[in-house]
């Protein structure tokens, strides 16, 4: 959909849209936050496979590498779908992961980074 806008961009352009929107605040979406036993058990997953070594320790990424919390739990369902059938192959570690975690720990996982 935004592929044949953003071809048409210049790199200033781009660049210039990046800022702009990196500056924005982030939306509250207003999700609730996962139970207790789904937030631990999210928690042990994530300490396995290692998600805050390159999202950063609250999720908020660092503008090279995508934000997770507070996405809605939707997206992050269909991105890491995308990523475990390699639909989504910009990053081919990333589908590794998420294919060497269960779906129960994804679940747990897409859970509670959807409520932070």
């Amino acid at each position: 959909m935004m592929s044949p806008i953003a071809e048409a961009l210049e790199r200033e352009d781009m660049l210039a849209l990046a800022a702009y929107f990196s500056n924005k605040p982030w939306p509250v979406l207003e999700q609730a936050r996962a139970p207790t036993d789904v937030a631990k058990r999210a928690l042990i997953a994530i300490g396995s496979v290692g998600c805050t070594g390159c999202h950063l320790a609250e999720f908020q990424g660092d503008g090279s590498v995508p934000r997770l919390a507070g996405q809605s739990r939707e997206y992050l369902v269909k991105t890491i779908s995308e990523f475990r059938s390699r639909e989504r192959a910009n990053n081919p570690g990333m589908s590794d992961l998420m294919n060497a975690t269960s779906e129960d720990d994804l679940a747990a996982i897409e859970e509670y980074l959807a409520g932070r």
